[in-house]
This record gives C-alpha cells, structure tokens and sequence, in this order.
C-alpha cells in the first residue's frame, strides 16, 4: 500500500481528503505544518504530497523545493485558493508535479495522483501483464492482444479508461470517476462529457467482447456506473 502525505491547515479540508484518499485504498499521513512536513518524510517516505501553499509556519512552496531536493522522484501536488499565473508558474518552479485549486474536486485530486504515481512507475498500478478474457494486456508496454499475437488497436483515450477499469476491477466505477482519468484536472460534472465515457465504453466493448451486444468483461451496472469483471464472473 502505497504512503501518501496531506499537509493542510484547515482541519476540515485536511479531514476531508485523507478519508477520501484512505478510502481509495492509500495509507495516509496527515500534518497541518510545514516543518511537521518534513519531519514525516523523512520517517516515512511518501510516495507523494498533497501540500497546501498557505501553510501557518513555512511557506508550501518552500516546502516543496525542500521536498524536491530530498528526492526528484518525489511526487508533489500543491493545492491552494489562489489562482493567478505567478502562483502557477511559482509552484511548477519549485519542482511541483500539478496545481490544484480550492474547492478540491476529490475525484480529479485522485486521478492525478494516480497518473502522477503511474509516471513516477509506482504506486495503485494492476500487474504490469493480465488477461481480459482471450486477450493478454502489457501494460508497461500499453499493448494488447489476441490469442494469436495480433495486437488490438486502441486509442489513447480507449486504453486511459480501460486503466481505470483495470485499478478498480470487479467494482463498480462511476461514470465521474472514469472522466477523470481521462481528464485529469478537467471539470468532471459536465454532462456532455459523460457521454464520452459511454462512447469509449461502448468501442471499448466492440474491440473486447466476444458479443457486445451482450459485454461480459466491461459490464454496466445500473445506477452505478462500469465495471470490469474477473474471469470467475464471465459466463462460458
């Protein structure tokens, strides 16, 4: 399980997303201090930071430039309610990975560090090599294919959302929460862009399914969302 550290000031915040990352199967550390911060990284090595910038003791961008020189690979997040250029080009400077503005949208908080961690090559990634019914998924190399061999062509966005399939197989995953990991750091609620989940969803099924008018892999579940079945669940 991989470590993730919460460094906000505000209880409620702070409270807010560590349960919600804790529920997404992290184990979480949390700190409203800067100092306090790094004290915990070096005990405990996170895999990455979600650090707020208006911290009551260090400045979190000073935090952050600390954290990067500790370790490159470090992933860092920097969460604040200002939101002009020179914040955005004050944080990324400092060695941060992305900017995040409050309120936090906690499902597009949750696809970046995902993404950020699958970048970094660690992290909530499935196995690198896994089999979706007759069909063998590389995913180090973001290959797949057939019985034979033959590698089945998907797009960009097919494959990001099989990901999100994969992560969380044999759970139900809501539409939202496929958006945003096709759109990491996009507004999430909009309804035409749901649409574009039941798309990719559907060609998804055309390319997977032995029949897609009957999905056995990719199944829907209704006022839930999509999700991906174990081979257990498939019918013969």
């Amino acid at each position: 399980m991989e470590k993730l550290l919460v460094v906000e000031d505000a209880p409620e915040i702070r409270e807010m997303v560590s349960l919600y990352l804790a529920n997404a199967g992290y184990e979480v550390l949390e700190t409203a201090s800067g100092l306090e911060c790094l004290r915990l990284y070096d005990r405990h090595q996170p895999a990455a930071v979600i650090l707020d910038i208006g911290l009551p003791d260090i400045d979190g961008l000073s935090v952050a430039a600390q954290l990067r020189s500790k370790n490159p690979e470090i992933g860092i997040i920097l969460v604040t309610v200002r939101d002009d250029d020179f914040d955005r080009v004050a944080g990324l400077e400092t060695g941060a990975d992305c900017y995040i503005t409050k309120p936090v949208n906690l499902r597009v908080l949750l696809a970046q560090i995902r993404s950020l961690l699958r970048r970094r090559g660690i992290g909530d990634k499935p196995s690198q090599d896994l089999c979706l019914g007759p069909y063998r998924v590389d995913l180090l190399r973001r290959r797949i294919a057939d019985e034979q061999g033959a590698d089945v062509s998907l797009t960009a966005g097919e494959f990001a959302l099989l990901i999100g399939l994969i992560e969380r197989r044999g759970k139900a995953v809501s539409r939202h929460d496929l958006l945003a990991c096709l759109r990491s750091g996009a507004d999430a609620d909009d309804a035409g862009d749901l649409r574009t989940v039941d798309t990719l969803v559907a060609r998804l099924r055309r390319k997977l399914e032995l029949n897609s008018n009957r999905p056995q892999l990719i199944q829907t579940v209704y006022g839930k969302g999509y999700k991906l079945a174990f081979e257990s669940e498939m019918s013969n």
